[in-house]
């Protein structure tokens, strides 16, 4: 099959704009994840999520709502997750660690337990756990674009002051940056992206999407906003080569996109590792 007779199947097509759909947001806000050092903050709510789904599952069935997506509750859950990690470092001095991880182990669990004793429930849970973009859909286009939409338009409003708190929060505090709103509204779409991105790439392989492309745009680059530019470039380029790779070799999509993504960085460090030796 040549590269073009890639793009005659209507759900690669949609696969595609979901891929680029997701690398905007994903390369915006995992730059801030990286540069501020989130990476397990960001790892603990796309776990805890799995409880909100878990929970969404159970009242769904078991009161007949007609509400028929249990991700709308693992929204919900993940920004209430992430909020309350914020809360227990600003304001009970609980170690920062020590909350990601209750709060990660406690959302895994809820959602285990829910799921298991929702009667009649036989749904397999791997589909949150790995997702598939393959099954991509126009509300994943539609919500996808939407979270595109907000996220660019905070970042452009308050810019100066993301790329100040990523440094020195403190700091800047003083000098009248809104540091906890920037904080708080970060965690808020930190939640989204990745409920938003949990049937097409996974509970478990998102985090590799909001950080090994802002990984490899730090290599190349410094400066921030070229950063959040490569980082959008190279989601696109390993979403795009990891469904390639995906449909040409029968292999599930969102490992062979991960995969296709730690190739990326690797030619990019050993390129970089050999310029600096020239």
């Amino acid at each position: 099959m040549n590269f073009i007779d890639f793009f005659e199947y209507s759900f690669m097509r949609n696969a595609l704009i979901v891929g680029f759909l997701s690398s905007v947001c994903c390369g915006i806000i995992g730059t801030y994840i990286v540069n501020k050092k989130m990476v397990f903050i960001s790892s603990s709510i796309s776990h805890a999520s799995y409880g909100g789904i878990g929970i969404g599952i159970f009242l769904i069935h078991f009161f007949k709502l007609p509400v028929k997506d249990p991700l709308i509750f693992g929204l919900f859950f993940s920004i209430l997750s992430g909020i309350l990690i914020l809360l227990l470092k600003d304001f009970f001095n609980v170690n920062s660690d020590l909350g990601i991880g209750m709060v990660m182990s406690l959302g895994m669990a809820v959602g285990i337990i829910f799921s298991f004793i929702t009667p009649g429930y036989q749904a397999d849970m791997s589909t949150y756990l790995f997702g598939n973009i393959l099954l991509s859909n126009n509300t994943n286009i539609i919500s996808l674009l939407i979270l595109d939409i907000i996220t660019v338009i905070f970042f452009i409003v308050y810019y100066k002051g993301i790329v100040y708190t990523s440094f020195d929060e403190k700091l800047y505090g003083i000098y009248g940056v809104p540091v906890s709103f920037i904080n708080y509204f970060m965690i808020t779409l930190i939640s989204s992206a990745i409920i938003i991105n949990i049937k097409t790439i996974g509970i478990i392989l998102i985090i590799s999407i909001l950080t090994i492309p802002q990984a490899a745009a730090s290599i190349v680059a410094k400066k921030y906003s070229v950063i959040i530019l490569l980082s959008v470039l190279f989601s696109f380029l390993g979403i795009l080569s990891g469904l390639y790779f995906s449909y040409v070799l029968n292999i599930p999509s969102g490992p062979s996109i991960i995969v296709s993504l730690i190739i990326l960085i690797v030619i990019i460090k050993f390129f970089s590792f050999f310029r600096k030796n020239d």
